[in-house]
């Protein structure tokens, strides 16, 4: 994301979308919160990746999803909705690539 995101909103700009996002994210998955207090404006991926080892995937799972839909929000409303999409697909391309979900509720 860094690399989509950094010609457009400079290195700072994402390190603060990304710590924003865990603020916001935090308030429903607790064991989030403090990973945005760094004074540093940068993003600290290893220490994220930590955190999240230390969840059941299915917490995990969840809370990863709900910082991506805050950080696609939050930087919708500094760019639009299409500069978004269109600087995200790349990043968010390998994610979605996978077989179709299967309907399973029959």
């Amino acid at each position: 994301m860094d690399a989509a995101l950094s010609p457009i909103i400079g290195q700072r700009g994402v390190a603060v979308l990304y710590k924003r996002s865990l603020y916001l994210a935090g308030h429903a998955h607790p064991w989030l919160a403090g990973m945005h207090e760094d004074s540093q404006a940068t993003m600290d991926l290893m220490a994220l990746r930590s955190v999240f080892a230390q969840q059941s995937s299915t917490d995990a799972a969840v809370a990863g999803g709900a910082f991506l839909q805050t950080f696609h929000e939050l930087l919708s409303s500094l760019i639009g909705l299409s500069l978004t999409e269109r600087l995200l697909r790349p990043v968010w391309a390998p994610f979605s690539s996978g077989p179709p979900a299967q309907d399973t509720s029959s």
